[in-house]
């Protein structure tokens, strides 16, 4: 999980991207046409924070899509003379993804996003 999604995030954080993977985008649309809905990578599919976020709940039994992202870490090393210097690497972190139409506005309205 990034560190944004850790916190209390708002609706517009909830929709934005840091980066975009076409290998994550690609398995998206996969599991999409198999599920036989539209549903489009980074428009369409969120994790359960995020969609939390926006104001939507995952339906009971609902099944996600797991995927593999990368997340940055500071590793700390002390040097031979002493100082202690900060790197910045990646590592991989499973996380698991919904679309739109495995959710239901919270609190119901006519705008649901998950009627498909």
């Amino acid at each position: 999980m990034g560190k944004q999604e850790t916190e209390t995030m708002t609706a517009e954080q909830a929709v934005r991207f840091e980066r975009h993977s076409p290998t994550s985008a690609a398995i998206l649309a996969m599991a999409a046409a198999g599920r036989g809905c539209e549903c489009e990578a980074y428009r369409d599919w969120y994790t359960y924070r995020r969609w939390q976020a926006q104001g939507y709940q995952v339906r009971r039994g609902e099944h996600g899509v797991k995927l593999l992202t990368y997340a940055e870490v500071k590793v700390k090393a002390d040097g031979d003379d002493g100082a202690t210097t900060t790197t910045t690497r990646r590592r991989p972190v499973a996380t698991t993804v919904f679309c739109r139409c495995q959710v239901d506005r919270i609190g119901g309205g006519d705008q649901d996003k998950g009627a498909a």
